[in-house]
């Protein structure tokens, strides 16, 4: 029987536990954009890993930061999108409770509600640990 590690265990239960979020929150997005005006966007894989590692950047550092993992434009860079935006939260369970906080904060509101935006990618990363216990990163493009 191979040996896996505590530490390996727990960065895979990070994952599994942060992909299971993204498909269902970009659909939750989608309907935000719809309900006022805008087109849907489509779950993305190379978003959902920046998303995710930003989330997971953030959880371990337990702060909330755009710049926890890097500069965004040097994080975004490898997808050559022309639009782009990043959104961060940490301390709500469900996407539709974080969606409501970042609608209700106009910088947030306003990358929700990117014109042209056509692809996302959402994650969460959850820390017990920590008195944030959720940490949430969203990228949207064109």
């Amino acid at each position: 029987m191979k040996f896996i590690s505590p530490a390996a265990v727990a960065v895979l239960a990070m994952v599994a536990n942060s992909v299971a979020h993204a498909g269902g929150c970009a659909s939750e997005i989608s309907a935000y954009r719809r309900a006022h005006g805008l087109t849907a966007v489509r779950a993305d894989a190379a978003l959902d890993r920046i998303a995710r590692q930003q989330a997971a950047a953030m959880a371990r550092a337990e702060t909330i930061s755009h710049d926890v993992n890097g500069n965004f434009f040097v994080r975004i860079a490898p997808v050559h999108r022309r639009l782009a935006a990043e959104n961060v939260a940490a301390g709500f369970l469900t996407c539709a409770e974080t969606i409501r906080q970042w609608a209700e904060s106009s910088g947030h509101r306003a990358n929700l509600q990117m014109p042209g935006a056509r692809r996302v990618g959402v994650a969460s990363v959850a820390k017990p640990s920590s008195p944030y216990r959720r940490f949430w990163a969203m990228v949207i493009t064109d």
